[in-house]
Order: C-alpha cells, then sequence, then structure tokens
C-alpha cells in the first residue's frame, strides 16, 4: 500500500480479489497538502532539474538589455497547467515516496510534450517497481475527477481505467511501444540495469509479470464502490503473476483549485 509520510493518509477501505489489490486513502490535513502541492508536486510538474538548466542556458546567451529583457518575457509564457496534467504529477510523486517499496521514474513525461497541454499518449505511468532483489515493470493511469457519482465514469467504459489497464496488459503492441520508449530513456547506468532487470522478468513471463498500477484522485468523500468492482473485474481477466493495484486517494483541496496551488510558494 502507498503510504507518504509527507500526506498522513489515513487508510479508509482496502480490499484484495486474486491478482489485483485496492485501497482508499484519505489526506486529512489540508495544510499538508498545500506544502506537498507547492514543493514536491511543482518541481515535478515544472520539471525543476530540466528547466532550471534551459532558463541558465538562454539568460547566459542574452548579451544585451534587450535580449535579456526578451529572455524574461519568453521565459514567463508558461501556460496554466491543467487539473490531469498536475493529477498526473501528483500521483508519480506519491508513487515514488512511497516507504513501502521503490518505485523509480526514469523519465519526467513533461519533457516529452510539444505543445502547451498537450496530451501524451500511451499509459500515463511508466517506470520500475523495485521490492527487494526483485524488479517489475511499472504501467499505470491515472485518473482525476469531481464527478459526485459513485464510481466516477472516469473508471468505466471504453476509455475508462478499466479498460485502459487491461489493453497495458494484453496488447503487445502497446507494450512494445512502451518498452521501446522506457528504454531510450533509461540512459544511466542505474536505469539501465532496472531495465534490463525489469525485461528479462517481463520476457521470461512471456509479458505476463508486470505491475498495473491505477490512481484515482478524488476530492469527494471516500467511497470503496469507487474502485472494488473495477480492481474485481481486472482480477477476472488477469491472474497472476501479472498485479494489479488501485488507489483512490481522497483529497482535501477542490481540483479546480490545484492550479494555485502551484502558485504558491513552498513552505
Amino acid at each position: 500500500m502507498t503510504m507518504v509520510a509527507a500526506l498522513s493518509p489515513e487508510i479508509r477501505y482496502s480490499g484484495s480479489q486474486g491478482s489485483a489489490l485496492w485501497h482508499g486513502l484519505a489526506v486529512v490535513r489540508e495544510d499538508r497538502f498545500r506544502s506537498y502541492m507547492a514543493g514536491r508536486v511543482k518541481a515535478r510538474v515544472e520539471d525543476a532539474e530540466a528547466q532550471g538548466q534551459f532558463e541558465a542556458e538562454l539568460r547566459a546567451m542574452a548579451t544585451t538589455g534587450m535580449t535579456t529583457e526578451f529572455v524574461a518575457k519568453f521565459l514567463q509564457a508558461v501556460p496554466e497547467e491543467k487539473s490531469w496534467a498536475i493529477g498526473e504529477a501528483l500521483s508519480e510523486c506519491v508513487l515514488a515516496d512511497d516507504e513501502t517499496r521503490e518505485i523509480c521514474w526514469p523519465w519526467n513525461l513533461v519533457r516529452d510534450r510539444r505543445t502547451p497541454r498537450a496530451s501524451l499518449q500511451g499509459a500515463d505511468l511508466v517506470g520500475f517497481c523495485k521490492e527487494g532483489d526483485d524488479v517489475f515493470l511499472l504501467f499505470g493511469e491515472v485518473k482525476t475527477s469531481s464527478d459526485a457519482r459513485t464510481p466516477p465514469n472516469v473508471m468505466t467504459g471504453s476509455g475508462g481505467m478499466e479498460w485502459q489497464l487491461k489493453e497495458e496488459a494484453t496488447r503487445l503492441d502497446i507494450q512494445h511501444a512502451l518498452l521501446k520508449w522506457l528504454r531510450a530513456r533509461c540512459q544511466s547506468a542505474e536505469h539501465r540495469a532496472l531495465y534490463r532487470a525489469a525485461v528479462h522478468r517481463y520476457v521470461q513471463s512471456f509479458g505476463r509479470e508486470i505491475l498495473l498500477v491505477g490512481v484515482l484522485l478524488r476530492d469527494t468523500e471516500p467511497d470503496e464502490r469507487d474502485v472494488s468492482a473495477r480492481a474485481k473485474a481486472l482480477a477476472e481477466r488477469l491472474g497472476e503473476p501479472t498485479r494489479i493495484e488501485i488507489t483512490a486517494w481522497y483529497l482535501p483541496v477542490p481540483i479546480k483549485d490545484w492550479p494555485a496551488l502551484l502558485e504558491v510558494a513552498a513552505a
């Protein structure tokens, strides 16, 4: 179960069936959530490390007062992030900060966007899960919803979380594209070693031993029906050694207000 000390989540429900686990976690400390968003998540959304290098290089190229002014204006031309993009960054952060295991994202998906607010094709989450000496490929989906219905619409039907996770677990063409994308972005020796270990496990299991992760982000009251039926349905279709984990996070600030949280300086 994903546990993040910085957010102090409370477990509201949990369950399992076959190859699937599901959990509902509520963050009740609004101050902790706001601080986490303004610091940890903002840095992920803005890709702080790459952005810092990018800005420094451009500023060094500005050799006159006018070009310096232009570069400053250029660097400020950043559109407000949409809630779904913030949700994906938040999901990556809480998974990476999981105290129960090691989740690794070898690449920040923000770097692949070529236009403002662009939605990337393929899985929302692509990385590795390390548990002891074992390394698994991790594919996942993130859904952000204020829908008052239970379960929310983003969990069901064509294009819903259940359908997307099933596609990622069973379609070799999707897996081929994801592995090729991932390999090109495992640039360091550490990431290349993780890639080889995880893909070796994948090949030896005929493509079945992977970890599928679903993250549902809500600003509603916790309700197990948000995820339980979807997790059970996936368990019926995808047996072991495929593993399925769906976690619903119930958060104390309305989703529509998340972009404003990134504008607040971290405490």
